[in-house]
Formats: structure tokens, C-alpha cells, sequence
């Protein structure tokens, strides 16, 4: 191992099996410069992709063929991950690791990755299906929450209020409780979950969000892929969307990748949605509730909720106004002083954004992003639509310096650079 200066920082320089795209393998040392830009760093994911045809080992191509592989790192980075984000031959490789600790802005870190040791990841994640269709995903032994792609029942409500492809139960770190489903109070809501409430399609008018108008239903056609090792854990669903009578007018895919930040009391997951329309453009038209959906649980109800946003607090202040992100939290049992929630980060890529937030301002635990607010929108079948989230699930109140940062993080990662060798 060979530590170096530059930028007042120690250069990691660890042995690589990846060459230079010239060919040249000078010293079999390749170095990615990872630039924190304008924001400061804390335990910050940083994902960069790389060309197949840089790797000359056949033990790592081999390797990969398995699943995630695990490059060894130390120092101010975690374990790094490399796996194939997309399949055939000419997929980019994907490695992902994480910044670990506080970097201050306007740093520029060199960061060098060991692939001389290549070994089979071991996971911080499990991703097993627990029961025919219901997907658990674990962090060590906690559990973080559960993709239902089978029907969920309950013997209080008939086959209308039966609903899939949507997450739930959730956990915190700690292991509460912090989505609800099956409530008394609006028995439709159901834990993470995105819906339209008003959309027309051609001469129907399904109702999505309000299941059991029998108008229109979200369907799981199952999971077409998983895959879990040493950062993260991914999840890839697919939906169909059902107008009455039957007829599929959406398909739509949710991609979720978790990442593992060592030693932090919160988790971590992108939901990435992309929605297409099966035949005749699928409208989504302005009302005051609709989109990506977060549904607190029951004991939140009675409790009193907290609610934060990206310009303030106050679950009636901030109620239809517009949001960065949103913090919902509520007590863990009743009556309790401990409190527990999510934020959900809204992406500047998304419809519409800046977003308007529905926050229920009375009893109703949830909040949801309402694309289609005021001004309507169309989901074509030439073209996909895709909504991007970042889920925070913590333990305690909302805290704005975190989910600030979470959201910074997000929409403006820092930048990494292959550098010349």
C-alpha cells in the first residue's frame, strides 16, 4: 500500500486488475478522483460506471458472472462493490462504495481499488423471498422492509381492498414499526406506494389511488431481478396498471437500490418508477392528492405527528406547498415519546418539480408528491416517464441538516473521474 499527497489528502494506491483505455497498464494501478464539489460530505454514496473492456482478468469477469464481487478498499472508503448493473455483453460495470465520514467541500480525494484480491461479496444485505411473493430485505439480521408482489388480504375488507406491488412493513434501524396498511382510517393507504388519483385513458377515468372505487388497480407482475452484496442491495419489480374491466393501460418498473452506510442511524434506498403507456396516452390530470406516497403508522394516528419540509415545519403550514423533501414522523407506540419516520427526497429530474406536498393537516398520517398538482401531464407509450425518490427510514424527529443533506447528495453527487495512469 503506497500513500501519496495531493490536495493536503492521502492518496490510496492499491493494486488493480483494470487497464488503462489505451491498453497500457501502467503498473496495474487505476484511480478515480472523487471531487465533493460545492456541498460538504458525510457518508455519502458514490456510484461510477466503467466500460467491460477495462477489466483483463478472467477470475474477475468469472466472478462477476456470479453476482456482485468485492474489491477490497480502507481508509476513507468502504468496501467497494462492483457488479453489472444491466445485462449483455456490452453493459457498463457499475462500482458503487461509500465516502465514509465528514469531507469538507472543495475536496478532491483519490481513491485506488484492489482487484488482485477478488473475493465473492459477502453481503451486508439478504434479499429472500419469505413467503411466495413477499420479498424481505435485511441489513445484517434487521429487517428494513418487505415488497409485496403477491396480494396482501385482510378478513376485515372483501377482494377490492386486496393490493400489491407496494413496500411494506418498514422498519427502523431499531426495529420500528413506521408504515401503516389496512388502517382504519383510509383503509387504501399502504405503506410506500405511488398511485394517480385522477387520470384518464381514452374515455376511462381510473382511479388508482382509491382502490376500492373499482375504477383502476396497481398490479406486481413479479421481480425480474436481485441482487445483494457488500454496499448494495437491489430490486427490480414490475407493475400493471388496470383500468376497469380489465384493460392494462400502464406498465411500469421500480428499481430500488439500498446502500449499506456503516454506523449511521437511518436507512438509505433509491425508488426509481419508470411508467409507460400500453396503448392510448395515459392523462394525468391536476387534483390535490396523487403520486409517490408515504403512509405512516396507526399509532401516528392519535399521536400527534412531526412533520418537516424542505421550507418549513408544521404538518398544516406545509400542507399543498411546495417540497424538496418531506419528513414524516410519528410516536412508535401510542402514547410513546419516541418517534420514528421517513423522508422522501423529490428529484429536480421529475415531472413538474419543484412538487407540491399533500400533508393530511388533521388525522391522516401520510404525505404524498403531487406532479400533477395544478398543471396536467401525459404518460406516452413512445416515451417513458420516470419519477426518482430518495427514502430515508430514521428513528426520532425530522432532523433538517440530515435530510438536507440527503437531498443535496442526491440531486448533485459528487463527481467522480477516471484519471489518466
Amino acid at each position: 500500500m503506497t500513500f501519496l499527497t495531493r490536495h493536503s489528502w492521502a492518496v490510496l494506491a492499491l493494486a488493480s486488475c483494470l487497464v488503462h483505455p489505451t491498453g497500457v497498464m501502467a503498473e496495474d494501478v487505476i484511480r478515480l478522483e472523487v471531487d465533493t464539489g460545492d456541498s460538504d460530505r458525510d457518508n455519502v454514496p458514490v456510484r461510477f460506471e466503467i466500460s467491460r473492456g477495462l477489466i483483463r482478468s478472467p477470475e474477475l469477469l468469472e466472478a462477476l458472472g456470479k453476482g456482485p464481487v468485492r474489491l477490497g478498499a480502507s481508509g476513507d472508503v468502504s468496501e467497494i462493490q462492483l457488479d453489472q448493473r444491466d445485462k449483455g455483453q456490452d453493459a457498463p460495470l457499475r462500482l458503487t462504495f461509500i465516502l465514509m465520514g465528514r469531507v469538507p467541500a472543495h475536496t478532491k480525494k483519490v481513491v485506488s481499488i484492489d482487484c488482485t484480491h477478488v473475493k465473492a461479496a459477502l453481503a451486508s444485505w439478504s434479499l429472500a423471498e419469505r413467503e411466495p411473493g413477499v420479498f424481505e430485505l435485511k441489513n445484517r439480521e434487521r429487517t428494513v422492509f418487505r415488497y409485496n408482489a403477491t396480494p396482501i388480504r385482510h378478513p376485515n375488507y372483501g377482494p377490492i381492498q386486496y393490493r400489491d406491488a407496494y413496500i411494506h412493513p418498514a422498519f427502523t434501524p431499531t426495529g420500528q414499526l413506521i408504515t401503516g396498511d389496512y388502517s382504519k382510517f383510509h383503509p387504501h393507504h399502504r405503506g410506500f406506494f405511488l398511485a394517480y388519483a385522477h387520470a384518464q385513458v381514452g374515455d376511462l377515468h381510473p382511479d388508482f389511488w382509491n382502490i376500492h372505487s373499482g375504477t383502476g388497480k396497481i398490479y406486481a407482475e413479479g421481480v425480474t431481478d436481485r441482487s445483494v452484496g457488500p454496499v448494495v442491495a437491489r430490486l427490480t419489480t414490475k407493475h400493471r396498471w388496470e383500468a376497469k374491466g380489465g384493460k392494462p393501460v400502464l406498465s411500469e418498473s421500480w428499481d430500488i437500490e439500498a446502500f449499506d452506510i456503516p454506523n449511521q442511524p437511518y436507512w438509505l434506498f433509491d425508488l426509481t418508477s419508470t411508467q409507460q403507456a400500453i396503448g392510448d396516452p395515459v392523462e394525468v390530470q391536476p387534483y390535490h392528492y396523487g403520486g409517490m406516497a408515504y403512509r405512516g403508522a396507526d399509532p401516528f394516528v392519535e399521536g400527534g405527528i412531526d412533520v418537516m419540509t424542505s421550507d418549513g415545519a408544521g404538518r398544516v403550514d406545509r400542507d399543498q406547498k411546495l417540497a424538496r423533501w418531506v419528513d414524516l414522523t410519528g410516536p412508535v407506540t401510542e402514547g410513546s415519546s419516541e418517534y420514528g419516520g421517513a423522508m422522501i427526497a423529490d428529484h429536480p429530474s421529475n415531472v413538474n418539480h419543484p412538487t407540491v406536498a399533500r400533508i393530511h393537516p388533521i388525522t391522516l398520517p401520510f404525505f404524498s408528491y403531487v406532479p400533477a398538482y395544478k398543471t396536467p401531464f401525459t404518460i406516452t407509450k413512445e416515451r417513458p416517464t420516470v419519477f426518482r425518490y430518495r427514502v430515508l427510514i430514521h428513528d426520532g424527529r425530522p432532523d433538517r441538516e440530515l435530510d438536507e443533506r440527503v437531498w443535496r447528495d442526491f440531486v448533485s453527487p459528487p463527481r467522480v473521474t477516471l484519471l489518466s495512469l
